[in-house]
């Protein structure tokens, strides 16, 4: 899937050329639920095909639940006050789900420009929306986490993406709890791997991913038996 390029510096994404899939006469399959921690989303926005929505919810972190039932391509790319093309969020094809950080760093989104064969749905949740990360942590696609313990040891597996020539893309960030600023990057690979990272206390973890990933965090200092 190919849809990610490392671009939290200040380097600007590419502009992705209109698919030339045509659309699909089967039936749509289903796309992957979404979990999250149940919040109700602040703005939602839908469509079938390409469209460029604005978001209303500010320049405030928030998280983006995105869905795509089609069968064709499916690509979704964030844009500043000038609608200038900032980072690639997906860049795939068939049913897919994931979710999104946006508004973390210095670059406000203001739009998001979605190119898609076939209906797409995308929820703008609180930050609180975000899953907790405790125990054995799964995900099939990029996912945001929130690790409220203390300093701890996280290993981190990526499971890879076959229908990638590469295996597919692996990027895990961390974030301030509010989202008001990057902390550090525990990941930055290119194929199917697994690693350890130090995790120095509370964040928010957001894993952009092209396939399966999962999280254990161990404790530095294990809590005291009673």
């Amino acid at each position: 899937m190919k849809w990610f390029r490392h671009d939290r510096a200040r380097r600007q994404a590419p502009v992705v050329p209109p698919s030339e899939v045509g659309r699909s006469d089967e039936p749509p399959r289903q796309a992957p639920p979404l979990l999250t921690a149940g919040d109700p989303a602040l703005q939602r926005i839908d469509g079938d095909g390409d469209t460029v929505a604005r978001l209303t919810t500010g320049t405030g972190p928030v998280i983006l639940d995105i869905t795509h039932s089609g069968n064709g391509h499916f690509v979704v790319d964030t844009l500043d006050g000038r609608l200038h093309s900032q980072s690639q969020l997906v860049y795939t094809d068939g049913p897919f789900s994931c979710r999104a950080l946006v508004n973390a760093d210095d670059r406000p989104v203001r739009a998001f420009r979605v190119q898609a064969d076939g209906p797409w749905t995308v929820d703008v949740s609180p930050l609180s929306s975000a899953l907790p990360c405790a125990g054995h942590t799964r995900r099939p696609a990029s996912d945001v986490l929130r690790h409220t313990g203390g300093p701890g040891i996280a290993t981190l597996r990526y499971e890879g993406d076959p229908r990638s020539d590469d295996g597919g893309y692996f990027l895990v960030d961390t974030f301030e709890p509010d989202g008001t600023g990057f902390l550090d990057e525990l990941a930055n690979r290119v194929g199917p791997w697994q690693g350890e990272a130090a995790l120095t206390g509370p964040c928010l973890l957001y894993a952009r991913s092209d396939g399966p990933w999962s999280i254990v965090v161990r404790h530095l200092d294990p809590p005291a038996s009673p």
